[in-house]
Order: structure tokens, then sequence, then C-alpha cells
């Protein structure tokens, strides 16, 4: 089908479910030049061409509202897993599998400047441990290495690596969690991007794009950058990248130094700012960085907001004034109170989001509901895979906390726009994983329906994003982004939702096509017109 006919084209034979609401599914749909120009029962003429969907479904493609794309491109394309879940457990369970992953993987790479591994899982190592520096040190013999916590937000570094940041400590176990991991990531991702070539780079674009086709995701919110290194030539590096992707890609500059996020803006579509990073407020459960009102129960350590309330106030009333949307990190009880705090010091004039919000008090469960200018995004996968894989929650956390995390289904009927994420390379970008954890969530009775899940990934995220006269349902008028599915996805359950087949992707009328990963493709990529982000 070339694109001149594709520009003028009636599909039929396929369920074109709208998500305006559950039912609302009609038998055609037109698009032309880019956008849907009819949707109806009764087969309009006029159309240069037509395209049989041979009983297939189509919806909104989806986006997901928080994930960390330099993260996901360069280090899923340049790095190792370390831990699995494989027939119901974490395997390797114990230091001593961890070290022969290791030691495998170094032997794998000889000429590799640095190691970087993905997805260790220290709630599922016997020892309840990550590696120390000295560890690591004669694993590697020596070498610079990073081996990041599952959720992230902890590391074990490597004598080598640490003295290359210039955080090296006599008597340093090499073991980072809190402020000590959150604010040197700019200066590792530096270090970590000296070995980026374009091949890497076009490996890891292709790989990012095959696994959107794959999920029907047609556009992400991208969190990057960091703080701590003024320059950050890697972001300004994705951002370009980025402009010129077949993804559309939302970017969010984690930087608290609106002279340093002012130099985006004229990559970006809309003014947005935060996420993780510097504008985290708190860490994870599964690093003991959360915080919270009581203690751990594994450690009796408490985890601490790292901003004041005086600093969070400025933080938020200084971004809103300067015109960004904001994203704030924030997991804990005490961490959620704060920014509702700050925001409730000053009159918004945009939608902002919290992201994560995972365990509110009632008052703050409370205060939102009344809010109609706060989002949350959420990631209610990581939740079920704690509570069947990883066990972080009952293993740190004491039992009414565990009951507290974030009341879906509450929220959702009170009006409160919630978005799903995948908080890539947290967790594999597959939304449907998180679609699981919101049908299925830890809290029974806090489950959602399938349709308000897809809801989180449609018409939500559109909202959220100041863009649903363009994106999250299908309408005439907007813009011609859909997914075809095999299996009407409004039927799916907790048994069924893990065998979704997304047949194609359509951003802009056109069929996204899968890509090789060759260095001449990125280079032709790259030379194409550039488009805001």
């Amino acid at each position: 089908m070339n694109t001149i006919m594709m520009q003028h084209c009636l599909f039929k034979d396929g369920y074109f479910h709208t998500m305006d609401s559950e039912t609302e599914c009609y038998g055609y749909m037109g698009v032309t030049d880019g956008r849907i120009s009819y949707l109806g029962d009764t087969r309009p003429g006029g159309y240069f061409h037509e395209c049989s969907l041979e009983g297939r479904h189509v919806f909104p493609s989806l986006i997901d509202s928080h994930l960390h794309l330099l993260y996901t491109m360069v280090l899923q394309a340049n790095s190792c897993v370390i831990c699995e879940i494989r027939d119901g457990r974490v395997v390797p369970d114990t230091l001593a599998g961890v070290r022969q992953k290791i030691e495998e993987v170094c032997k794998a790479h000889r000429n590799k400047e640095i190691i970087v591994a993905n997805q260790y899982i220290v709630s599922g190592i016997r020892e309840g441990r990550m590696p120390s520096r000295q560890e690591l040190d004669q694993w590697t013999d020596g070498r610079k290495i990073v081996l990041y916590n599952i959720d992230g937000h902890s590391s074990s570094m490597s004598t080598a690596l640490m003295k290359e940041l210039e955080i090296y400590q006599e008597g340093h176990d090499g073991i980072l969690a809190g402020k000590d991991h959150e604010f040197i990531q700019g200066k590792v991702m530096e270090t970590i991007g000296k070995a980026v070539t374009p091949k890497v780079l076009a490996r890891g674009v292709a790989n990012f794009t095959n696994l959107c086709i794959q999920y029907g995701i047609g556009a992400v919110c991208a969190l990057d950058g960091s703080g701590d290194v003024p320059e950050d030539k890697l972001t300004r590096m994705l951002a370009k990248i980025a402009s010129h992707m077949d993804i559309g890609v939302r970017l969010y500059p984690q930087f608290m130094d609106l002279t340093q996020a002012e130099r985006y803006r004229r990559y970006q579509s809309t003014p947005r700012i935060g996420g993780c990073g510097v504008w985290e407020m708190d860490g994870s459960v599964g690093s003991h960085s959360a915080a919270f009102y009581s203690p751990y129960r594994d450690t009796g350590a408490q985890g601490e907001c790292y901003y004041t309330q005086e600093q969070v106030n400025e933080m938020l009333r200084k971004a809103d004034e300067a015109g960004y949307q904001i994203s704030s990190h924030a997991i804990g009880e005490a961490a959620i109170d704060r920014i509702l705090d700050g925001y409730a010091g000053f009159q918004p004039r945009r939608m902002h989001r919290i992201d994560h919000f995972e365990f509110p008090t009632s008052e703050a469960v409370r205060r939102i509901c009344g809010s109609n200018n706060l989002a949350v995004t959420v990631q209610p996968g990581f939740s079920w895979i704690d509570r069947h894989y990883l066990k972080s929650y009952e293993q740190y956390l004491p039992e009414a906390l565990v009951q507290q995390q974030v009341p879906l289904r509450t929220l959702v009927e009170h009006g409160v726009c919630v978005c799903g994420s995948s908080d890539s390379p947290v967790q594999e970008i597959n939304p449907f994983d998180q679609m699981l954890g919101m049908i299925d969530f830890y809290l029974p009775e806090e489950s959602l329906t399938m349709y308000q899940a897809l809801c989180t990934y449609t018409k939500n995220p559109a909202v959220m994003l100041g863009e649903e006269r363009d994106l999250g349902t299908l309408e005439v008028g907007k813009r011609a982004n859909f997914l075809v599915s095999d299996q009407n996805l409004l039927e799916l359950d907790r048994h069924t939702i893990g065998n979704v087949q997304i047949r194609q992707l359509y951003l802009d009328g056109k069929v996204c096509k899968r890509k090789k990963g060759s260095v001449a493709e990125f280079l032709a990529m790259m030379a194409g017109p550039g488009h805001k982000i």
C-alpha cells in the first residue's frame, strides 16, 4: 500500500473501539492526511483505497506516561540482566550465583570499559543484600562495574568506578542508597556514555521502537537528565534523537535548575520538567529509602524526604510560574504529603503530576480526589510482581502500610486522572504487565475493570499531557494513531492478558515499521526533519 493511498484510506472489516465509552464501537474508520475523517457503521464513499482488517480490533495507540528513555535505549542495548524470574522464583537467588553471572559477563566482554548490570533483586537474594565493593572488585578483577537494584534506587559499585566518579572513600562498602545514590546518576551516565557508539545508539533506537510496535505504544513520557551534571551532554543528545523518532516522545528534563531546563524548551511541544533524579522526594521500598512516618520492619530505620517543605514549596511555585508542567516522584506517605502540601500553598496554573503515589494516607487520597489539577502516574505491575515474586513489601513494611497502597478504583471513581506507565527500565515496557496489576491489584477491592485500565494508557494520559484534542480516543479530527489487535482488549482478564497479539501500530495513518538497528538506518533517520517532543 503506497503512502499516497494511505493518506485517504477507509479501514473496514474491523471493530473500531473509540474508548470514549466502554461500548462505543464502529464498523468503519476513514483516514485522510493522517487524521481520522470518518467513523460509522455505514460504508462511506470517496476513499481512494480500502484496507480490510479481517475482523481484528482497533484501539487508540497507547501512551506510557513514565519511563526513562536514555536508560531504556542505551542501558538495555549495552548492559546485562542479573536476576530473572523463572518458574515462580528469582534466579540466581544467592550471591554465589550472582558472582557466577557477573564473571561470565566479564569473560564475554573483556574489552568493555564499564559493566552495567541491571535487575538485581535484593529481596530475592538469600543473603538479603547487595554485593560489596570488595566483592565486585574480586569478581571483575578490578574492573569498573555498577550493579542496579531492580527498583533503580540503590546500586553497588566497584572501587575503579567509585574512583572515576570521585566518590571513593576508604572503608566504604560501595553500596549506595538514598541521596548518595540518587544524586550522582548523571555522573554515572556520563561514564557509561563514553562507551556509547553510533552502533549502540542505532541498536537502542531500534530495540525501543520495535518494543513500542509490539505493544501498540504510540507515545511515551521520557523522564531524563540529572542535575548533578551541569552540561549533561547525553540528555541533549537524547533530545535531538527523540525529535527524529517515529514514536512520539514527551520530554521531562529532570533538572531543578530552570536555566538548565530552559535549553530544552526549543525541543518541547509543551514546557515540561521533573520526574525522578533531583525531582525525587524520596526513594523506594526495595532500597529502604521511601519516606514513611514509621520505620521499616526489618531494619528499624526510617526513610526521610530529600527536601524540606520550604524547599519543595519554592521548587513547585517557581517551575509553575515559569510555565512548566511538573512531574514529581513520591512513593512513601511522607513524600506524598510533602508534595501535596507544596501544591496547597498556591493555585497551580495547569495540571501537574505526582508519579508513583504508591502509599498515600487516607487524608492524601481525600485531598487528591478533591483536586482537579493533579494527575497520578502509577505502576501497579511492580506491586503485582512484588506480591507474587519479590516479596519486598511484606519483608520490609509493617502490614498496615502494605494495605495502604494506592487505592486505584477509589481514585478513578472520584475522577482523578490516573495514568499507567512502566518506569522502564525498572520494568519491561509491556503495558499489559501494568494492566494486569490494575485488574488483579494487590488490594482486590481496589482493582480496575479492563476498560478503566485501558483508559490509564489512552484517554487519561492524553488529558494529562493536554493533548486530548489529538490523542487518547478515536474521534473524527484526531490523529490516526491506533493499534490493531487480534483480541478485543476490553474482554481480557488476568488469565488472558498475557497473550495479547498487537498486529500493527499506525501513527498518523501510516504503519509504523520495525527497525533493523543498522548505523545507516539511524543516520538516515537523523537526516530527516525533526519534530517537537
